[in-house]
């Protein structure tokens, strides 16, 4: 299983607070049945530079892999990040570097408002630049008004949807979420896990409901177009 969405890199956002706590949570996700995990912690230009965060998530990397050389975590580890939408972002010339490493799929986090049609003209121009986005916890846009049309516009242009693990968790949005992996809308799901407290991983209990909403053979088609997405992407650890 593959956790594609995740806030374990120590010290860089208002994930992990410690290396200790970055491993703690890797832990989990391995107890949980995950055997893959995206590294993705936030990008907001507002408030860094692309080259600043670069080097700033590098040595945040260096730390837990430092961490877990010693502790023998039996988990591959993907680095990328979750870059906040602004309008300009297609213009980014380290753009490329914020995708998940050795892919053309980045993981982007819209505004939570209704999305006007120029949002959806800069994700375009981002697909223009070769790169695959994929919304983070799309889940999370559907309330505002417009939005439901606008993230099936962006399907069509060939975006991908992540879903996170607590919107199937739910018990008042399970069964709707479970609709959408119906209809292939979602391509892959995360955790969005940032604390051992008030956003630990819960993956496993999401995936349980799953295999007991889906066929067989859904169940498999949705696993393995995860895999895909994988399939040539540079893993980080082991090495």
């Amino acid at each position: 299983m593959i956790d594609f969405h995740t806030h374990i890199l120590p010290e860089i956002d208002d994930g992990s607070s410690s290396v200790e706590e970055s491993v703690s949570l890797l832990k989990i996700l391995k107890q949980q049945g995950v055997d893959r995990v995206l590294l993705s912690p936030h990008f907001y230009a507002y408030s860094s530079s692309a080259e600043v965060f670069n080097e700033t998530r590098k040595d945040s990397l260096e730390k837990l892999l430092t961490a877990l050389a010693e502790s023998h975590v039996e988990i591959e580890l993907y680095l990328g990040c979750e870059v906040f939408y602004f309008e300009e972002l297609w213009r980014v010339e380290e753009l490329k570097s914020f995708c998940i490493s050795g892919t053309d799929y980045i993981l982007i986090e819209m505004p939570f408002s209704e999305w006007t049609d120029s949002m959806v003209r800069g994700i375009e121009k981002i697909i223009g630049k070769g790169l695959t986005p994929i919304l983070a916890h799309f889940e999370r846009y559907l309330p505002y008004r417009g939005n439901y049309k606008k993230i099936y516009e962006l399907l069509d242009m060939g975006v991908l949807l992540q879903m996170n693990c607590s919107f199937l968790n739910n018990f008042f949005s399970r069964r709707k979420a479970v609709r959408f992996i119906k209809k292939g809308v979602v391509a892959v799901l995360g955790t969005d896990c940032h604390n051992l407290s008030s956003r630990a991983p819960e993956y496993l209990s999401a995936d349980l409901y799953l295999r007991k909403k889906l066929s067989q053979q859904q169940y498999k088609k949705f696993v393995s177009r995860q895999g895909r997405i994988l399939f040539g992407a540079e893993r980080v650890y082991p090495k």
